[in-house]
Formats: structure tokens, C-alpha cells, sequence
């Protein structure tokens, strides 16, 4: 299948090249070669180091947009095997969800402080393991994310507003998981499912 034919096939491909027909040539130029993830980081890290939650929102987004049609363009075409489809799209998520910590730990942090572990005193980490797919690095193009949210200690927040760090992590896990998977006008990265684990 020619890269046109690949693209008139795909009733996301058409949709998604309605809402960004810069993307045509910018894929047709690429497709040789796996997607580059150099070059795109360094929009991501522009919003994830901003302070507009909205603005990052709408990068993961065109990201998500840029990902998935240069995947689908080199599956349909043959320039992709299995291997490297359901790597692109784990990689596309464990990106996303990086950047979206990065951005609401620091927003968090401005106004309550870094969370302290009560027993060490040191920094407390917000780990999010992904499970499943995600876990195996097996996710397609269709799949949600199976999340935990863990961190290591209980105790406080060094901040002028001082709270729990289990309220936190609490918000910091809701505010994430509304960055990757809540449907704004430019779609949705991933769907986000947190209710089948403890």
C-alpha cells in the first residue's frame, strides 16, 4: 500500500489530517524511518516547562496526533513490523505521562512544597508503574493504560501551605491522569484506567 492509499484508508488518518494538514508533508518527508522523538520532545519540553496546564494539555495532544499517523502510515505502507508499532505507542505513553508529572509535581510543589518522607526526611517520589500493556510494552493503538500510583513515605509537605503527602500524591495522580486522558476539544492521549487495581 502507497502512502496516499494508506492515508485514504484510515478514517482516523482523514480525520486527523482535516484538524492538521501540515501534517501530510511533514509525514511523507519522515516515513522511512521510525518516528523521531528527538525532534519532538523539544515542543513538549517547552509546554511541560511552562505554566499553563492547557497549553501541555494540547501538546500531548498534537503529539499523540504526530505519533499516530506517522505509525499508522509506516504500518500500512510495510515499513513497520509489530515490534516497533506497539514500541512507538509505549513510548508515546510513558512520554506523555513523564511530562505530564514533571509539570503538576512542580505546580503542586510552588504552592504546598516538596513532600517529605517522614522517616528518611528526603524528597518523597511519585512512581507510576504501568501494568499490562503498558507494563509489557505491548500497547496498540486502540489500548487504555492500567495505572498504580505509588510513593514511598508518608509525612509532610516543606511549603508555605503545608499538607499530607498522601493529599499530595492524590492530587498530583488526578491532575495526571486529566492531562492524558481527558477529552478536550483536541481529542485524548490515552484513557486512563484506575479502577481494576488497589
Amino acid at each position: 500500500m502507497n502512502f496516499d492509499r494508506a492515508l485514504a484508508w484510515s478514517h482516523y488518518a482523514q480525520r486527523a489530517l482535516a484538524a492538521s494538514p501540515e501534517l501530510r508533508s511533514e509525514i511523507a518527508d519522515s516515513i522511512d524511518a521510525p518516528f523521531e522523538w528527538a525532534t519532538a520532545a523539544q515542543p513538549l519540553a517547552a509546554s511541560a516547562a511552562g505554566d499553563d496546564a492547557r497549553v501541555l494539555a494540547a501538546e500531548l495532544r498534537r503529539l499523540r496526533r504526530r505519533v499516530f499517523l506517522h505509525t499508522l502510515c509506516r504500518d500500512l505502507t510495510g515499513r513497520a513490523d509489530l515490534a516497533e508499532v506497539v514500541g512507538t505507542v509505549t513510548q508515546l505513553a510513558e512520554t506523555a505521562l513523564s511530562a505530564a508529572v514533571a509539570f503538576h509535581a512542580r505546580q503542586i510543589a510552588a504552592v504546598s512544597g516538596d513532600p517529605i518522607g517522614a522517616e528518611s526526611g528526603a524528597p518523597q517520589p511519585f512512581i507510576v508503574i504501568g501494568m499490562g500493556k503498558l507494563g509489557g510494552r505491548e500497547l496498540n493503538v486502540s489500548s487504555d493504560v492500567d495505572l498504580v500510583f505509588v510513593y514511598p513515605e508518608e509525612g509532610d509537605t516543606q511549603g508555605p501551605r503545608t499538607i499530607a503527602n498522601r493529599e499530595f500524591f492524590d492530587r498530583l495522580g488526578r491532575r495526571v491522569i486529566a492531562a492524558v486522558g481527558e477529552v478536550t476539544a483536541d481529542g485524548y492521549v490515552f484513557l486512563v484506567d484506575m479502577l481494576l487495581r488497589p
